[in-house]
């Protein structure tokens, strides 16, 4: 790949990465408002233009009327309401169809100047596969949701998932690109391992994250470092197990509630554990600047994180606060690419 080419491609990648973040962030802050059944038809064509006057907004807005969601818990709300909600909804699903534009013109036209490698392309590819299977289980989950109040929390989950390894995935290409000479030269295995493992972990929070904002399970124990007065709480002895409040939301699931906050709160703790740990095990393996650099922010936005996330906790009072929840959203892809970043440079095949 010529420089100009590694040069215009790169800053092609990184944009994507900018926009799978704000997308993600656009998600966050559609599911803490609530918005994100305010559309109850799929129309991926047509849908691109918003209610252009009254009448098509009232439209609209009897559709939603329909639902549930609106029967229980948004009842007699007003048009200019609704058009909040609706706003926050659309603006997703339109920062969703300009993936189209960004990514698929340039890779033409990429592929026509020869600026791609065999290796890329094929990634390139597969990356917009996974893209248009992740708005399609984007739309399958709200399709569930407007059979009841709310999304299903396992749908929701498995959607932010999703967007978390297209995240992840387009970081690693970014870096592939930029960082086409460089490696770590050797680094110890172990070293390696604990890498993958802090992975590994953050995924599984991601998860955990994921069914706890769908259960709603902040709400049920807003404190912190206990758990209502309790370091294990004792719902998870006392009442009897279930899982009825994972596949859809239930607010009696209290069981299920402590179980996952239980669960989120100490992989978070070990996940912390772990960074710390992977740092001082690996600041002395290169002297690299850019690494380093890196490498130095890895503790720093993993306890940055966990701060965002007690503090969304202890918010949690009545309501989920969307400023934190969404805080803490982004801490959470913030911390996903810097894993991915150090990841790539000790596994990355030597080229020098």
């Amino acid at each position: 790949m010529s420089p100009l080419a590694r040069k215009v491609v790169g800053t092609w990648l990184f944009i994507g990465c900018c926009m799978v973040f704000f997308q993600v962030i656009l998600g966050g802050i559609t599911r803490l408002t609530e918005s994100g059944l305010s559309i109850t038809q799929w129309k991926p064509i047509n849908g691109i233009i918003p209610p252009l006057n009254e009448t098509e907004w009232n439209a609209e807005f009897e559709l939603y009327k329909q639902k549930i969601q609106y029967k229980i818990i948004n009842e007699g709300m007003t048009l200019a309401e609704f058009k909040w909600i609706f706003f926050w909804e659309f603006a997703h699903r339109f920062w969703g169809r300009m993936f189209f534009v960004v990514f698929v013109f340039p890779f033409v036209y990429f592929l026509w100047k020869r600026y791609l490698d065999k290796k890329l392309i094929l990634n390139l590819v597969g990356l917009f596969l996974f893209g248009a299977l992740q708005g399609f289980v984007g739309w399958l989950m709200v399709k569930a949701g407007l059979t009841g109040v709310f999304v299903p929390p396992l749908r929701l989950t498995i959607h932010l998932f999703l967007a978390f390894i297209l995240f992840a995935w387009i970081v690693y290409l970014t870096l592939s690109v930029y960082r086409l000479e460089y490696s770590i030269r050797n680094p110890q295995s172990t070293i390696r391992n604990l890498a993958y493992a802090i992975l590994v972990v953050l995924f599984l929070q991601i998860f955990l994250g994921g069914i706890v904002s769908g259960m709603k399970a902040g709400l049920a124990y807003p404190t912190w470092p206990d758990m209502n007065g309790q370091l294990i709480p004792s719902a998870l002895y006392e009442l009897q197990p279930s899982s009825v409040g994972f596949i859809n939301y239930n607010a009696q699931d209290f069981w299920g509630r402590t179980f996952i906050q239980f669960a989120h709160r100490f992989t978070a703790y070990a996940l912390v554990v772990l960074v710390v740990v992977f740092f001082f095990k690996s600041r002395n393996i290169t002297t690299d600047k850019f690494f380093k650099l890196g490498l130095n922010l890895f503790p720093v936005i993993v306890l940055l994180q966990a701060i965002i996330g007690i503090m969304t906790v202890l918010n949690c009072v009545g309501k989920i606060p969307v400023f934190y929840g969404v805080l803490h959203q982004a801490g959470a892809m913030l911390l996903i690419a810097v894993t991915v970043f150090v990841i790539f440079h000790l596994t990355k095949t030597e080229t020098k």
